[in-house]
């Protein structure tokens, strides 16, 4: 204060006590002056994980639902021939039934073309049930290209046709009732004979057909064995 004996500056303190109270004092003002500075401050709010975002989860189906459908594209547009190929090729037929006849086993009537009856040294009927079996989980519809080919120890002897058909949960059945026209009849008739001798004999089946499943349409090509009774059964003849 004016006109006091320091004018105005603290007192010297030699007392080393009171030296040390007074920092002791000055050093808590400091550290209260921290604290409360610190104290006023609001806690950081905790960040979110990314995964638990929802918006986090939205995008990951949203990207998985379109990997899904252009893995679906793929299949049904470019693999789809690929997969109905490979199943056709693991498919197994077996032939439950099967008899030739000269006569039409669904009419009275025999075979006969536009200009009288036909040559029988040429052609005749065959009726057949087939069991197809391991040919996939999907449903199809089967439609053959005919005429299909009839091979016997790989030389062509004859052609069928075969009607449409369906398969579903793996297995399917075909039965058809075609005219055989024999392709070689010297041929022919020398597996005739052999036919007749043996219990079993077979015969692969060449040729294409169109497979529908999954809205999708495919030609694939047939070529498969067939093992039928030898001392073949006869009717009408």
């Amino acid at each position: 204060m004016p006109g006091s004996i320091n004018n105005g500056r603290p007192l010297a303190v030699d007392d080393p006590n009171e030296q040390h109270y007074q920092h002791a004092i000055n050093d808590r003002g400091i550290e209260e002056g921290y604290v409360e500075e610190y104290a006023e401050k609001p806690p950081l709010p905790t960040k979110r994980k990314f995964y638990k975002k929802k918006k986090f989860w939205i995008i990951c189906l949203s990207v998985g639902l379109v990997i899904f459908i252009v893995v679906l594209l793929l299949i049904l547009f470019v693999a789809f021939p690929k997969i109905a190929q490979s199943i056709m090729n693991k498919a197994n037929l077996s032939v439950r039934e099967a008899n030739i006849s000269f006569s039409n086993p669904q009419t009275t009537g025999t075979i006969t073309k536009r200009d009288g009856e036909i040559d029988t040294n040429s052609t005749f009927y065959m009726s057949m049930v087939t069991d197809m079996s391991n040919t996939g989980p999907f449903h199809a519809d089967i439609k053959f290209q005919n005429p299909i080919e009839v091979y016997y120890n790989e030389t062509m002897i004859g052609s069928i046709t075969l009607p449409d058909s369906k398969i579903a949960g793996g297995k399917g059945v075909l039965e058809a009732v075609t005219p055989f026209v024999i392709a070689d009849t010297a041929y022919f008739a020398a597996f005739t004979r052999e036919m007749l001798a043996r219990e079993k004999f077979t015969w692969t089946l060449k040729g294409k057909l169109k497979i529908t499943a999954l809205t999708r349409t495919a030609t694939i090509d047939l070529n498969k064995d067939i093992v039928l009774e030898g001392k073949f059964p006869y009717h009408n003849l």
